[in-house]
Formats: C-alpha cells, structure tokens, sequence
C-alpha cells in the first residue's frame, strides 16, 4: 500500500490565493512607480518652452521636444511661449483726461491708441513676473509717450495740415516715432532688470494710431475741408491760367503771322511799282536816261489816255497848246 502524501500548507489554495495577490500588488505597485517616476514628462510643441520649478524655484529652461523633469512634488513643468512667438498687448486712450492723452510740444492734445508687441527673452525672469507684465509695460508706455509728445509736435504724429500730409519728411518722423517709443522702452526694461526687477520681456513693435480729441475734431475736420477747398479752388484758377495764357499765346501768333504776312505783301507790291524807278536810280549810264524816260513815258501815257473819254492832239511845232473850253466852240 502505497505512502499517502503529507498535505504541506503551502500548497492550501488559500496561501496560494495569497501568493498570487501579492504578486499582483507588487507588479501594480511597480507600475504605479514607474509612471509616478516618468509621469512628469511632456512633449514640448514647436513655438513653445518649459521651465522646471524645483520646489516652486526655476531650475532649468527647456527647449521645444521631449521634455523630462523628477516627479512631483520634487520638479514641476510650466509651459510658456517661445523666444520666437509675438504677444500683442493693445493699450487704448480715452478722452476725459486719463493715462492716453497727451500733450504735444506745440500745445495741442493728441491721444495715442497703441498695440505693443513683445516676446519673452527670459523665461525665469518671465515666470517670477508674469502677473505684472501687462501692468508694467502699459505704465512704461504712457511714460515714454508722455516724453515722446513732449519733443515732437501734432504733425510728427498725424496730418492735421493738409500741405504737411504728403511731405516726405512729415511721413519719415511718423515712422520714425514707433521706433524711437521701442527703443526708449527696451532701455527702461533694461533699467528695471539692471534695478532688480527684471520682467523677461523684449518689446519689438509699437503700432501707434493717433486720435484727435473728440470735441476738437470737428474744428481740425473744417479747417481740412476748407484747406481742401482752397486748393481745389487754386487747382481750378491755375488750370483756366493756363488755358488762358495758351489761348492768347495762340492769338498773339495768329495775329503775328498775319501782319508779317500782310507786311510782305505790301512791301512786294511796293517794291514792283517802284522796281522802274530803283532800275532808273541805279542805272549806271546817265547819257542813257533819257531815252529810258522817253521809252517809259510813250509806255505808260497809253495807258493814261485810254482812261480819257477823247483826247485832242495839237502838233508840237506852233508852240500852242489849245485845249477846247466851254462856249469858245473850238
């Protein structure tokens, strides 16, 4: 008869039933490890950086791909805007006497809508200060605007004069303000960076729109209509000068050509009657002359007699010339 098997108690179902179970905790609890440990890795996007805070300081700065740090609550990752994105942020002006209104080197007001655009250069710096970026940078703007209107007068920002509007110069100031409120903005930052409280942020347009005052904007409106108005009016008398000045440069040579014309007629007919004359005066033979004048004579007294109605003729030998008068019957 075959030994019968002592049962061990590791072979009961029960400890087995346990065995298993903790086994499958310890995987679990692996698992859960091994995500809690690489659970703080992100996927960084093109145009976008991460900054690792370390017991709420900034560690590191990572560029745009995979991004790893140690697990909370040791590192946490904050996802900002890249080097390379723009932000805008608009600061608009008002009219009662608040920060947007200023006063121009000329004495006028001129209120100055404006849309900074700025990018983070300094993404530690940026994250300690980014609740008070907008603030600030609206504040540095109304401060450089403020010196800005101070120096430059109401044309250098918008054409209030009509004859300015299109000047070359007038146009190159306008531009060359966006510029000049950029600059004096980065050296204020850099100012404030140098002082302590740097905000990591680099300003790199300023697009100013300038507005006039609404009560005095009718009264700059009239003055362009009337300006416009003159010039149209000026335009209008320089062009019916100048048709005037064509007509009587055309007249005047009309009137030239025909007294020349005319001119040269009567100094040709005067010429041809008096060709006979001129040929007799500047005959060089003067024994000549004589016959010449006979010659005329005989020519040109035909002609004189055929104009009479009768003519009498008395011999030249007697001495006499009797011309027949009334009652006398000869």
């Amino acid at each position: 008869m075959a030994a019968e098997r002592i049962a061990s108690p590791a072979d009961s179902p029960l400890l087995q039933s346990v065995d298993i179970g903790f086994r499958v905790l310890r995987a679990a609890t692996a698992l859960l490890f091994a995500a809690w440990l690489l659970g703080n890795g992100r996927m960084v996007s093109p145009g976008s950086q991460a900054v690792v805070l370390r017991f709420g300081a900034v560690s590191r700065v990572l560029p745009p791909g995979l991004a790893l740090a140690w697990p909370r609550p040791f590192e946490r990752m904050v996802i900002l805007p890249g080097p390379d994105r723009q932000m805008l942020l608009p600061v608009r002006a008002t009219a009662s006497g608040e920060p947007g209104t200023f006063l121009s080197a000329d004495g006028e007001v001129v209120l100055l809508d404006a849309t900074l655009g700025w990018r983070i250069g300094d993404p530690a710096a940026y994250y300690v200060a980014q609740d008070h970026v907008a603030a600030v940078l609206r504040r540095v703007l109304l401060a450089i605007a403020t010196e800005a209107a101070a120096r430059h007068p109401l044309d250098d920002f918008l054409a209030v004069r009509p004859e300015r509007a299109h000047e070359p110069a007038a146009q190159d100031a306008r531009v060359a303000i966006r510029a000049e409120l950029v600059r004096a903005m980065n050296r204020r930052l850099a100012a404030l960076a140098a002082a302590g409280a740097p905000l990591g942020v680099e300003v790199t347009r300023a697009d100013v729109t300038p507005l006039l005052p609404p009560l005095a904007k009718p009264s700059f409106d009239a003055v362009l209509d009337a300006a416009q108005q003159a010039d149209e009016a000026t335009a209008a008398a320089r062009t019916m000068a100048v048709h005037l000045r064509q007509q009587a440069d055309h007249d005047r040579d009309r009137v030239l050509a025909e007294a020349h014309a005319s001119a040269a007629e009567r100094i040709g007919a005067a010429r041809a009657q008096t060709a006979t004359v001129t040929a007799l005066e500047t005959h060089a033979d003067a024994a000549g002359r004589p016959a010449m004048l006979l010659d005329l004579y005989r020519t040109r007294v035909g002609a004189v007699l055929r104009q009479a109605g009768s003519v009498t003729t008395v011999g030249a030998g007697d001495g006499r010339v009797l011309l027949p008068g009334p009652g006398n019957g000869r």
